[in-house]
């Protein structure tokens, strides 16, 4: 086993078991929605990247930022020589390898997939150009094609078909992970803004989410759309339990606010990554003004 990540495993039935850790989150300290699910005798690895905020508050990433950047990319390359499948949702730096990272993203020179290794990757169209500069770049690195995974299911994995990022530009490709009655969906950046993307969610009765939240941090995003959001999150906790709320949501120091309120609101069990894999949160983006003060945690 990796040296890194704790599992957690939802529901056994008639003898499957479906195992979930999640490697990286903004609540685990880093941007990044890097999972590892295994079931059906399958490992799949879904989106590893990992990325820091260059500016935030007019401040670069702190030390404590980049030690939890370089944590959860040794996790990533710990897990990468077991995986049966690598999925990337889309071509966003936090969520895949780079042919030309920064100090602390994943490069695409270090990745190498294991033999017989199946990539499940988000097609050609709706991308742009930087996008699609990315898609090529993993082409090349692997030396084959990449298979446009969108709306493919061989019974364990599936791929939908793609939905909107955040509601506004471009598209991203969710993913299932199945065994038996159990079911975890990996919603990457859909961040709650799609309704487009709920009802995919529910159409595969999901037993776990792993969703991003809204972009509260962003000053474009409107009181209504954060409500919208809030009513989505309330039915999503419903069709799934828990729901597990991270990413954009948590570089806010509302966030954690938000998913408190969240659970009252529905009476359901809606967490943090972090919370789900048994740590604690750490908002260090959120909390960089403080970091470099040297008040954060007093």
């Amino acid at each position: 086993m990796p040296p890194e990540g704790r599992y957690k495993v939802w529901g056994e039935k008639s003898g499957t078991i479906v195992q979930i850790t999640i490697l990286g989150a903004e609540s685990l300290g880093a941007r990044s929605m890097a999972t590892v699910v295994e079931a059906g005798g399958r490992t799949v690895l879904i989106d590893p990247g990992v990325a820091l905020a260059p500016r935030r508050f007019g401040l670069p990433p702190h030390p404590a930022e980049r030690e939890a950047a370089a944590g959860i990319r040794r996790a990533i390359l710990a897990w990468l020589p077991r995986a049966t499948d690598v999925v990337f949702t889309h071509y966003h730096g936090d969520h895949v390898p780079l042919s030309e990272p920064d100090p602390h993203q994943i490069p695409l020179a270090g990745f190498t997939l294991p033999e017989g290794c199946r990539v499940l990757a988000k097609g050609p169209d709706m991308l742009s150009r930087r996008s699609s500069g990315r898609r090529s770049d993993i082409e090349k690195a692997t030396g084959d094609p990449l298979q446009n995974a969108e709306g493919t299911d061989d019974g364990v994995v599936a791929c939908s078909l793609p939905v909107p990022h955040g509601g506004r530009a471009g598209a991203v490709m969710m993913v299932a992970v199945r065994e038996g009655e159990q079911c975890c969906v990996h919603a990457s950046d859909t961040q709650l803004l799609s309704d487009e993307a709920v009802r995919l969610i529910e159409s595969w009765r999901p037993t776990v989410v792993f969703s991003s939240g809204p972009p509260l941090y962003l000053t474009s995003i409107t009181g209504a759309e954060e409500e919208e959001a809030f009513c989505r999150a309330i039915h999503g906790a419903e069709i799934a339990g828990p729901l597990i709320l991270d990413h954009h949501l948590m570089r806010s120091e509302k966030g954690l606010a938000w998913i408190r309120d969240l659970g009252r609101a529905g009476g359901r069990p809606v967490v943090s990554a972090a919370e789900f894999m048994g740590r604690p949160n750490r908002l260090l983006e959120a909390g960089r003004r403080e970091l470099w003060s040297g008040t954060q945690g007093r």
